[in-house]
């Protein structure tokens, strides 16, 4: 299969088709539970997150939750 682009915190990027985005958060070195996503201009659920496949030309804004006080 031919890799798709992805564009994460405006940096392209290659993926495999049909890419979870579980998997692709984790090849950029996050964890899934510990981000918040948006996806083309809207932004996912936890469930959401873990039930979508990545499509050529998407593009992610990922922000990390960070606790503290």
């Amino acid at each position: 299969m031919n890799p798709i682009a992805i564009t994460a915190n405006g940096q392209t990027h290659a993926a495999p088709a049909g890419c979870a985005l579980p998997e692709f958060l984790e090849h950029l070195g996050l964890t899934p539970a510990r981000v918040v996503v948006e996806r083309n201009g809207a932004a996912l659920t936890p469930a959401e997150v873990r039930a979508t496949a990545l499509a050529d030309g998407d593009r992610l804004e990922i922000v990390r939750i960070v606790a503290g006080g």
